[in-house]
């Protein structure tokens, strides 16, 4: 695999992981201005992940 082929692979995957990231921060407005140590906030942000799959239909 060369450079390039590796970047655009990279690019995909920070393009899905940006997205996500911008769903959850958009509809749930607590992660924007949420303090807490790395341990805590993984335990919120994979309910409100769960929640958001649960909301777009993507879990039943």
């Amino acid at each position: 695999m060369n450079t390039r082929t590796r970047n655009a692979l990279l690019r995909g995957l920070r393009c899905l992981s940006e997205r996500g990231f911008a769903i959850l921060t958009g509809r749930w407005h607590a992660l924007r201005h949420f303090t807490a140590s790395p341990e805590n906030i993984g335990d919120i942000v994979k309910a409100a992940l769960v929640l958001t799959h649960f909301e777009y239909k993507r879990i039943a």
